[in-house]
């Protein structure tokens, strides 16, 4: 019943403080001008910060229905908040992006060190698990003793800041981001009431940010009334992304259905850097803007992404975990597919109209 209850009361919190966030992000000058860029789609000058509503939502809801707060949980709200605090500065006024990185890795490594969000074990294809769990470094700062598994922390820090940039790459086009978060809260919810999970609290506060999510796409989805955002998109990222971790650590569930943004983003930064070009650079590069060039609408390209992410993650939760490696193998391939076909259908879209 709590599920529900979750659920829904962030939904209806999310929707009605939306109209709030839209008065106050255009007052503030957090706004999305079309005329900042050539690759931006949208006609008219938006307002940003819409995941405002969904970070207030969550937070209210998760501290009115769960019954203890876990140190990992008070963690997350700390990172979360430090990633969307950022955020909204960029919203408001463009800030270098090397400071935004800083202040992820910084969110990231104290969820990490100081509140224990950390991946402790690594399962390989054949069944093979690594433990994570021994410290091997001790180091004191500011008078504190922290005692910690470098490896364990490292690859948390990547995974969390990995996730926050991948999704604040989603936000493009209307809808893609607040949906494809939803579905990776949904999944990570039916993963954590599994029984090889069985994490009440962790599946609370994932269909609670489902809930969020959803209120959210109500002006969000094509045509947008408001976009998201630097804030939105890194409070969702970073939040996923601890989410995954509670849930067992099922990063190879979270890798599935989080596939294909996570693909396009090590594109992203890869074909940036080809050009010597700024990984934070903004190019018409990322799937969903091949999509469109592709000749398919917003609503098109965003349900189709929908629908890869469902369908992978669904693989996530069914699967063995070789059936997972072969899953995230048939994603790479898909992506593959995507690049090259939406590459072709742009270039004979193209050649018909010149």
């Amino acid at each position: 019943m709590n599920y529900l209850i979750g659920f829904a009361a962030a939904l209806l919190i999310s929707a009605l403080l939306i109209p709030l966030v839209k008065k106050a992000a255009t007052a503030l000058g957090a706004v999305d001008n079309p005329k900042e860029s050539a690759r931006k789609i949208h006609q008219r000058v938006m307002a940003r910060g819409g995941g405002l509503a969904i970070y207030a939502s969550f937070l209210l809801v998760s501290l009115a229905l769960l019954s203890t707060f876990p140190k990992e949980f008070i963690g997350l709200i700390i990172a979360g908040t430090m990633v969307l605090l950022i955020g909204l500065i960029d919203d408001i006024r463009r800030l270098n992006p090397w400071v935004k990185l800083t202040v992820q890795v910084l969110a990231a490594s104290i969820a990490a060190l100081g509140f224990g969000v950390t991946i402790n074990t690594i399962t390989n294809p054949f069944g093979n698990t690594v433990v994570l769990t021994e410290p091997n470094i001790s180091l004191s700062v500011l008078g504190l003793k922290l005692s910690f598994n470098w490896l364990a922390v490292g690859l948390s820090v990547f995974w969390l800041v990995g996730m926050t940039n991948t999704i604040n790459f989603l936000d493009g086009i209307d809808g893609l981001s607040g949906g494809v978060s939803a579905i990776a809260a949904f999944i990570i919810f039916l993963l954590s009431l599994s029984t090889k999970v069985n994490q009440p609290d962790t599946a609370l506060v994932s269909i609670i940010l489902v809930g969020g999510c959803i209120g959210f796409l109500i002006y969000n989805f094509y045509p947008a009334k408001i976009f998201n955002g630097d804030s939105g998109a890194y409070f969702l990222g970073m939040t996923l992304g601890m989410l995954a971790i509670f849930s067992g650590a099922k990063l190879a569930t979270a890798a599935l259905v989080l596939g294909l943004p996570i693909l396009d983003a090590v594109w992203a930064v890869i074909r940036r850097l080809a050009h010597r070009k700024s990984p934070f650079s903004a190019d018409r590069g990322h799937l969903h803007y091949m999509f469109l060039d592709a000749g398919f609408s917003q609503r098109q390209a965003v349900l189709v992404i929908y629908a890869l992410c469902f369908v992978f993650g669904l693989i996530g939760i069914l699967g063995s975990t070789m059936q997972k490696f072969v899953g995230i193998v048939a994603m790479f391939l898909v992506m593959v597919f995507l690049l090259v076909g939406l590459t072709f259908l742009k270039r004979r879209k193209k050649a018909s109209t010149s």
